[in-house]
């Protein structure tokens, strides 16, 4: 069905607000709009979005509806400055929060399928409930290019979806993140999504199975970073739910993030082969390089997030332990995510890729549920390319 769009001035009568209001919605993409065919000059509203917005809060007299959204984290946004609004996480007062619930205290107590729903904003308590299992999961290869097997299949099966039926967008997502643990551990029973981790990657102790959990939890959602922007942008297409994931993991693979998580697991090698945890920092260091897991740029979040998963893992070796305290004693910086999710891969001896494949798994939730506040908003991020190259050669008119 083709969207319905009106004038401004029905725009302004259905919200009953000020037209500044209206203009707002628009910047911060709440109202889709475009040119009027017969008035260039003029502007069009989408009737869909103009009916969700006067429906939610009737009247201009409620300044939920009238004022603009109470702006936590992001600062003010410059002229031209592509914006994207979200509900879904903020780092307040440094630490990190999925929608208004503190993420430290959600590890501490919350399975990941709870945290995935609440991202989702699920009114199903219990999405994961009824999927089925796939027999046909067995994907050859290392536990990364078993997700993209997964990711792929999925896409390709969604596509030929129709895309104008009705979707149950929380259930899709809760299906595809099903599909990848199962793709990673070839199926098996109907156990928590961290427990079927923990059977294939044969890890028992319930100790070390709770931080596989925690793991899924404190990596769901970072804000707004290079692959969530490839998620919602990807979404904003209406495609399958699988596209914004596939988006968002190929550009998590890059250097400045995933491939951070590679650089610790190499380092946390290196370093038990070596014996001395402060000599191999002092060898990286020398190099000229960044300590892995404690590069100058890691967020107050980022540390406490490997604070919490480190607290939990006290347990593990005094090897593994010394790795991260002769980094903090040498660079006098906190441990980074990375170099957790490193460390406790080493503690439970997982495969290689397997720190990589868990965050990847536990950011899925939070990508999929960047993608589907970016689809209910139908809209797309208002971004304008420039060319600033050299002025395009002209070539001589043909001869008549």
């Amino acid at each position: 069905m083709s969207r319905v769009w009106i004038s401004r001035a029905e725009a302004l009568e259905r919200l009953d607000v000020k037209p500044q209001t209206l203009y707002a919605y628009v910047s911060r993409q709440r109202v889709a709009a475009r040119a009027d065919p017969e008035h260039p000059r003029k502007s069009l509203y989408a009737l869909d979005d103009i009916e969700r917005l006067s429906q939610r809060t009737p009247g201009r007299g409620n300044p939920a509806l009238s004022a603009p959204p109470r702006v936590l984290s992001g600062g003010p946004v410059g002229r031209g400055e592509a914006v994207l609004d979200t509900e879904i996480s903020v780092t307040f007062n440094g630490r990190p929060h999925y929608r208004r619930h503190d993420a430290l205290s959600l590890s501490e107590r919350e399975n990941f399928e709870t945290v995935a729903t609440l991202l989702w904003r699920d009114e199903n308590p219990t999405p994961f409930a009824a999927i089925k299992p796939r027999p046909d999961v067995n994907f050859p290869g290392s536990p990364r290019t078993r997700l993209w097997g997964v990711l792929s299949r999925r896409l390709e099966e969604d596509a030929i979806q129709d895309r104008h039926a009705p979707r149950n967008l929380p259930s899709e997502a809760a299906s595809i993140l099903n599909e990848m643990v199962d793709g990673v551990t070839n199926g098996g029973p109907r156990l928590f999504l961290h427990q079927r981790l923990a059977r294939a990657w044969k890890v028992y102790n319930l100790q070390d199975v709770d931080l596989l959990r925690r793991a899924l939890i404190l990596s769901a959602d970072n804000g707004l970073d290079e692959a969530t922007l490839a998620a919602r942008v990807a979404a904003a297409a209406h495609g399958p739910l699988a596209a914004s994931v596939i988006a968002a993991c190929a550009t998590v693979t890059g250097a400045g993030l995933g491939g951070r998580i590679m650089r610790a697991e190499s380092y946390v090698t290196q370093a038990r082969r070596q014996g001395n945890a402060h000599l191999a920092a002092e060898t990286v260091l020398k190099q000229g390089q960044e300590l892995p897991g404690f590069e100058a740029n890691q967020s107050e979040s980022d540390a406490l997030r490997a604070e919490s998963l480190m607290a939990a893992a006290a347990h593990m070796g005094d090897d593994l332990k010394a790795i991260w305290q002769a980094g903090e004693d040498i660079t006098g910086r906190p441990v980074g995510f990375t170099l957790a999710l490193a460390l406790v891969g080493r503690h439970l001896d997982l495969p290689r890729e397997a720190p990589f494949t868990l965050y990847a798994i536990g950011r899925t939730a939070g990508w999929l549920a960047h993608a589907i506040e970016q689809m209910e908003a139908r809209s797309s991020p208002h971004v304008r390319l420039r060319y600033i190259g050299e002025p395009p050669l002209v070539s001589p008119d043909p001869v008549g």
